[in-house]
């Protein structure tokens, strides 16, 4: 299998799911060296995080991802940091710390987005960061209209094709499904109207077992230079704006655990592409 690189993985627990899922920064390690995925965009997880010591939570959680990117910086080259609507100024605050404090590239948020996000994307675009929003409708739009100097990523839905494509500020990523669940990615389709440079491949780990969208992928009736810009090239000039001196690492990540798999990729027996796994 080609190289991949993840522009959403994300580390740590989401505990209103049932069952409850989240992952350790080791076992994202342990997943991409069974999957080819050389390195990952990682942020916190979503809405549902712990949040019982209030902001300090919310603290914690960007500091595991400030570590894991100091820690393991061949592996993950820059991170997110979350932000958070509950804690109002003092969540902007919060934001401007983990960016500043903790080394991360930017911030990234959770649906239920609305324009409440619009304070925390001005200090992200202040230290010229990058900005995941889990959005691709028209508040993303008008979202990239006034940052325009601000580096968004949109998940590539057919609406954000269709009205984010004019926007050189926004990169599309392939995570789950284009649209509702079950839908088909047609990559051609895709290429005709925002061309081939902008997509980029997204896990979203610890939710979805993304060895379903990597065959997806790698048979995908497609050339092999189309295959591999989605897979990792395309993403490699973004990381490198915010990590100048990172570099592809030469081989996959070497586990530091060994899993047993029915622990490592335990699903839903009724949608095997969602995991289930509390780490």
């Amino acid at each position: 299998m080609r190289p991949y690189i993840d522009c959403h993985n994300h580390i740590g627990r989401t505990i209103d799911r049932i069952p409850n899922v989240g992952q350790t920064t080791m076992m994202s390690m342990a997943r991409f060296a069974e999957t080819n995925v050389y390195g990952a965009i990682s942020m916190p997880t979503a809405v549902g995080n712990p949040i019982t010591r209030g902001i300090e939570d919310i603290r914690h959680q960007n500091e595991v991802i400030g570590r894991a990117v100091r820690d393991f910086n061949d592996r993950f080259p820059i991170g997110l940091a979350v932000i958070e609507a509950r804690f109002g100024k003092l969540g902007i605050e919060e934001a401007d710390k983990a960016i500043g404090d903790f080394g991360l590239a930017g911030i990234v948020g959770h649906p239920p987005i609305q324009d409440w996000c619009i304070p925390f994307v001005e200090v992200a675009a202040a230290r010229d960061g990058l900005c995941n929003l889990h959005l691709h409708n028209p508040l993303m739009e008008h979202i990239a209209k006034i940052f325009p100097n601000t580096q968004f990523i949109a998940h590539a839905s057919d609406w954000a094709v269709d009205n984010l494509g004019k926007y050189d500020n926004v990169w599309f990523e392939v995570v789950q499904y284009p649209n509702a669940r079950g839908t088909i990615w047609d990559f051609r389709w895709i290429e005709n109207r925002i061309g081939r440079d902008r997509l980029i491949f997204g896990a979203d780990l610890p939710y979805y077992d993304y060895r379903f969208l990597q065959r997806i992928i790698e048979e995908a009736d497609i050339d092999e230079d189309f295959k591999d810009r989605i897979a990792w090239k395309n993403v490699i000039p973004l990381i490198e704006k915010y990590n100048p001196d990172w570099k592809m690492p030469d081989q996959p990540i070497t586990a530091p655990r060994v899993y047993d798999p029915e622990i490592l990729w335990a699903c839903d027996p009724e949608k095997q592409d969602r995991l289930t796994v509390f780490a």
